[in-house]
């Protein structure tokens, strides 16, 4: 065997890996939506692909330094000028600095064509986000069951009732719901709804908005929030809106305020108003 050989190989490999995980990671929804929909693919989910990523990094990077180090001499090589001297800005060299300064400053100033891939991936990621549904607010899944219940509104008898016809027994109220999921064999988004019951049964009555912030309704999406509150999602907009507010729905309500400089419970106020209470 040749040590050689087995590092060029070794860096070949790693080198697909890592192309094989960026792609993946590129395409796989944000971290909110894959954790709470249960987000797989060939069995592995978002935690492993990053996981695997940066491991393959750090195998690439080894294997990379003692690529340099047993090939140093056909690499000086290609900084020589004519006179066979050693110069660091050869030709090569500054066309492949080019290239490289170029995806750096592009990306960073959000230039197209760079910031096209940026904007492909968000579509992708948004699409997933559109299929797998948002979570009632920023990993719920890492929540109790009884904290998760009340910050999501859900009366928790009911909520019990709903999940033992589902034949799923809760022995501990502070079970993580990712782990009362996965041992039902369901992602957390499943979990909640069938905790909600029936679609035709659920109450659409509209829920008075609280004067304070709930624990956790702070990280909820203003979609997740009125669909606790059973509020009209294109009126909560507007009623943002006309008090000068820029309002992206995807975001939890902790970042809409502070993208305009304001506190949470602002928007609470606002829409409490807007609404009529």
């Amino acid at each position: 065997m040749s040590l050689r050989r087995i590092v060029s190989l070794t860096l070949f490999m790693a080198i697909a890996l890592m192309l094989t995980t960026s792609i993946i990671l590129f395409i796989v929804p944000q971290g909110r939506i894959a954790y709470w929909g249960d987000w797989q693919l060939w069995g592995l989910s978002k935690t492993h692909w990053g996981n695997l990523h940066t491991n393959a990094g750090f195998l690439m990077l080894i294997a990379a330094s003692l690529h340099v180090y047993y090939n140093w001499r056909p690499i000086t090589s290609y900084m020589k000028n004519k006179a066979r001297e050693v110069r660091v800005f050869t030709p090569n060299f500054n066309a492949a600095l080019a290239v490289t300064a170029f995806v750096a400053v592009f990306t960073l100033m959000e230039l197209p064509p760079l910031s096209l891939i940026q904007t492909m991936g968000d579509t992708i990621k948004d699409n997933g986000a559109e299929k797998m549904g948002e979570p009632p607010y920023g990993h719920a899944e890492e929540s109790g069951l009884r904290i998760f219940l009340r910050n999501v509104g859900l009366d928790s008898e009911v909520a019990q009732t709903n999940m033992a016809a589902a034949g799923i027994e809760v022995d501990d109220p502070n079970m993580v719901m990712a782990d009362l999921a996965h041992a039902n064999g369901m992602s957390p988004q499943a979990l909640y709804e069938i905790m909600r019951g029936p679609e035709d049964q659920r109450s659409t009555e509209a829920k008075a908005i609280p004067t304070t912030m709930p624990t956790g309704s702070g990280r909820l999406t203003l979609e997740g929030f009125c669909d606790q509150y059973n509020r009209d999602l294109g009126e909560a907009v507007k009623i943002l809106e006309a008090v000068g507010l820029q309002v992206d729905p995807q975001l939890s309500l902790k970042d809409i305020a502070a993208d305009n400089e304001v506190e949470a419970l602002d928007l609470l106020d606002h829409l409490r108003e807007g609404f009529g209470e």
